[in-house]
């Protein structure tokens, strides 16, 4: 038996292929769980990352395992929801690869434990992420903004207005057929936007060809006009689109059909004695509202 497991441990496995199976094995398991299913995938993947380090003991792996964020540091990764905590920090550090931008945030000099708090919506009409962040400066986000430019993935990307003082939020336009995940790791705090180019679509997604309906308003700037109607509906989740000539509109809900826009129209109008401002429109899910 001994020197079977001599045996079997003196089997060399080359460091570079291991890895790039594991991280092939992680994108495919995406593609196929996607939304629902990717917190638990990534722990899947992390116990059999942990089992192939110890079984395959190639120790150089283990340099690895700490740049993998659902190794010991991995917090959570959503596609919707928020997260992070109370972080004091000076300045933040912003790294690009291709379709991942990954935050940090800078205190003293190194980065700090955790990350500022943050919430992710997503809509699909057009296909965007909208991102509000805690204790960010104009000049912190000027500079998360010329990187998430850069970004492959990425079609635009624009202020919108947020509810809180202290809060920053912006929408990140997807290019068509890309989709995206948020991760949040601690001991050092990151938070990683990843996109990636997505053909598949469950039953309950819209599909690029898809019409969706919805209730917006007239194309306004973002002026006292546009502020107060976030108030008055504030209880209905509006949404924030920029259009394609530049001006901003209001959105409520995304609906399958025309039917279910005009009935939640009239639900509208019921409750706000009018609602005269909003109009059912559609487009399809990738599509940009031109005015």
């Amino acid at each position: 038996m001994d020197a079977e497991k001599f045996a079997y441990e003196m089997i060399e496995v080359p460091d570079d292929r291991l890895v790039q199976a594991i991280y092939k094995g992680m994108g495919k398991a995406r593609q196929l769980r996607r939304r629902q299913y990717v917190t638990r995938s990534l722990t899947a993947a992390a116990a059999a990352f942990a089992l192939l380090v110890c079984s395959a003991n190639v120790p150089s792996l283990y340099a690895y395992a700490k740049e993998i964020p659902v190794l010991g540091e991995f917090v959570r990764a959503l596609h919707v929801g928020g997260g992070g905590e109370s972080t004091r920090h000076e300045d933040i550090e912003i790294e690009i690869s291709d379709s991942e931008l990954v935050l940090h945030f800078i205190d003293k000099g190194r980065t700090t434990d955790t990350v500022a708090p943050y919430e992710v919506q997503y809509y699909s009409a057009p296909s965007r992420i909208a991102l509000t962040l805690q204790s960010l400066t104009e000049e912190e986000y000027g500079k998360l903004e010329s990187g998430i430019r850069s970004m492959n993935g990425v079609e635009d990307v624009y202020r919108t207005q947020a509810e809180g003082k202290d809060e920053i939020s912006f929408a990140i336009v997807l290019d068509r057929l890309y989709d995206y995940e948020v991760i949040e790791q601690i001991f050092p705090g990151m938070l990683s936007i990843r996109l990636f180019q997505d053909a598949y679509y469950t039953a309950e997604e819209r599909a690029p060809e898809q019409k969706v309906y919805y209730l917006r308003t007239k194309g306004m700037e973002q002026d006292e006009e546009f502020r107060s109607l976030l108030v008055k509906y504030r209880a209905e989740s509006p949404a924030q689109v920029k259009t394609q000539e530049g001006s901003f509109i209001l959105t409520i809900g995304e609906f399958a059909s025309e039917e279910e826009a005009e009935n939640r129209l009239a639900e509208l109008q019921k409750n706000y004695g009018g609602a005269a401002e909003f109009r059912v429109s559609s487009g399809m899910a990738k599509e940009v509202p031109e005015k």
